[in-house]
């Protein structure tokens, strides 16, 4: 059990990195936005993430704890069970970080920061399908504690919304991003009635 903790603060520290390094990116957007949209547009992400890195400051070094202390994992301890629960909403913070680089990817694909997006969108990608099972086990182990409400994004929610999802965020295989992923994406969406892509009108910022 402790090594799922061990490597929940290895992808917590990972992604604090790279929402660093994408907050950096936006700056300068925000200061030099063409019109209140466009800045306004930035804002909204920046100002998200800055709040998802303040969540992620608090959470990691009460991992620390959790990792060393066998005993302290108790679904009877309510300080252990609101760690679960913050840990079950930063699966939705990766989801949102997953969702902010694909925006940023569209804007930014001509320029120098294009690989650096990339490489951290495949990283998060890569996370999201890691801390799904993670919580699966942690909920089996302590009586669905690590279950928050508002943790579950549209897109895996079960007969909510359906037109409104974007069908690359709904799949559950790992890596996402991976060529046999994009394959398997082709064939199915030949054969699947499109879904409406609700960032389409943002393509152009």
């Amino acid at each position: 059990m402790a090594a799922h903790f061990s490597d929940l603060k290895d992808m917590f520290i990972r992604t604090r990195e790279a929402i660093n390094d994408f907050m950096a990116i936006l700056t300068p957007r925000i200061e030099n936005a063409k019109d209140d949209h466009e800045r306004l547009y930035y804002h909204h992400i920046y100002e998200e993430e800055e709040q998802r890195l303040d969540r992620l400051n608090a959470l990691i070094p009460k991992l620390d704890f959790y990792i060393d202390n066998d005993g302290a994992r108790s679904a009877d301890n309510l300080e252990f069970v609101r760690l679960l629960q913050d840990i079950s909403l930063e699966k939705f913070g990766l989801h949102n970080f997953l969702e902010h680089l694909d925006l940023a990817l569209f804007s930014f694909k001509e320029t120098e920061h294009a690989e650096n997006l990339t490489r951290m969108r495949n990283i998060t990608a890569d996370d999201y399908q890691s801390i799904k099972p993670i919580l699966n086990t942690l909920n089996e182990e302590f009586d669905g504690a690590a279950s928050a409400a508002g943790s579950v994004p549209t897109d895996e929610k079960e007969d909510v919304a359906d037109h409104l999802k974007i069908e690359k965020y709904t799949s559950s295989a790992s890596g996402d991003h991976s060529e046999k992923h994009q394959k398997e994406a082709a064939v199915s969406s030949s054969s699947k009635p499109a879904k409406r892509l609700t960032v389409g009108s943002l393509k152009n910022l």
